[in-house]
């Protein structure tokens, strides 16, 4: 009856220890998976200042380039005084 006892505590001792390496290592999922879905969302938030900043160099780009656009043609019409 002893080695059925003694038996019986190993089983009991190893499902024990495999719940709590079951428990430790799905805390470990959680925790990582938390931590990625957070750096996703400070990605997400440099994303759209990053494209804010290029809608607003697009527009800036456009803005120089019509002023180009009109300086050369304003430049061309004029002649160079003779020296």
């Amino acid at each position: 009856m002893t080695e059925h006892l003694l038996v019986l505590l190993v089983c009991l001792a190893v499902i024990v220890v495999l719940a709590i390496l079951i428990y430790v290592a799905t805390r470990g999922q959680i925790n990582a998976l938390t931590a990625v879905y957070e750096m996703r969302l400070t990605l997400q938030q440099v994303l759209a200042n990053t494209q804010k900043i290029d809608c607003s160099l697009d527009k800036q780009r456009r803005v120089l380039f019509d002023a180009h656009k009109r300086i050369s043609a304003v430049t061309k019409g004029v002649t160079k005084p003779a020296s």
